[in-house]
């Protein structure tokens, strides 16, 4: 993440010192008046990073990739409960305890593919031993513990209520949350199956990211897309062919234009 920032901080450096090489090449004042003309200057919308989770990584911590976007990997720890077996009969192989690796003659425990001795079907906490036959267990990492110490120990914490996340866990941003307190910073929306996009570590809904943080179009209103051909001009920014005469919608990219209250105008219209 923090690459990414660096990254990203980088590039708006170097935007600016694209724009401040035209703004030299085409000296444009901050006051324009009808008798004023003035040129165009085109750029290019450097190209945002944003942090997105892969689905593919759940389990794992998701990883960080490039993209407009992402989406949260949700995991949950496994929960069951030990079946209670009677004694192998006769001529039937005899189970080993996964614990203490010793033959059980008498009834034993299945659980998550695994066998146990009743004695040792117990929480792994060596400060706890608790039996699990009648509360159920918690898995982690192939050990099996109580409800208590996982919540205790194991359970990560939510990063927005900090109260522990005991069922499902959404991992994103290089934080946990409960899925439900995982929402936009701006609006508070719960993001649930939509992608958030990321601002200065910050998680934010499409929509708002898009109202906060990208560069719109003056003329259309649009955001001016990675990639774009743009105008900065009269203190406004521009898609290249949305910069136009106001009166004939001539295009006036690279070309002398007026300002005319504030609107640009081509030379024939600028009386």
């Amino acid at each position: 993440q923090h690459y990414q920032q660096q990254q990203y901080q980088q590039q708006q450096q170097l935007l600016q010192q694209q724009k401040q090489q035209y703004r030299n090449s085409y000296p444009m004042g901050s006051n324009y008046n009808t008798q004023s003309q003035s040129l165009s200057q085109t750029s290019f919308t450097n190209n945002n990073n944003y942090s997105t989770f892969n689905n593919n990584n759940i389990n794992r911590g998701g990883g960080i990739k490039n993209g407009k976007g992402g989406f949260g990997a949700t995991s949950a720890p496994k929960r069951g409960r030990g079946i209670l077996n009677q004694a192998a009969a006769p001529g039937v192989r005899i189970p080993l305890c996964n614990s203490c690796n010793v033959q059980i003659r008498g009834p034993f425990i299945t659980a998550l593919g695994r066998i146990w001795c009743p004695d040792h079907f117990i929480c792994v906490n060596g400060n706890c031993r608790r039996p699990l036959q009648d509360i159920g267990f918690v898995e982690e990492k192939g050990d099996l513990y109580c409800e208590y110490c996982f919540e205790k120990y194991l359970a990560p914490t939510c990063s927005k209520c900090a109260g522990k996340i005991k069922g499902d866990c959404l991992n994103a941003i290089g934080k946990h949350f409960h899925p439900e307190c995982f929402t936009c910073g701006q609006c508070g929306k719960v993001f649930g199956n939509r992608p958030f996009f990321l601002e200065d570590g910050n998680a934010y809904c499409e929509a708002d990211w898009n109202e906060l943080f990208t560069t719109k179009c003056f003329a259309c209103g649009f955001p001016v897309e990675a990639g774009d051909r743009w105008v900065e001009a009269l203190n406004h920014n521009y898609h290249s062919q949305c910069f136009n005469c106001t009166y004939c919608k001539q295009n006036l990219e690279g070309q002398s234009f007026y300002n005319k209250g504030g609107r640009p105008f081509c030379k024939n219209h600028a009386r």
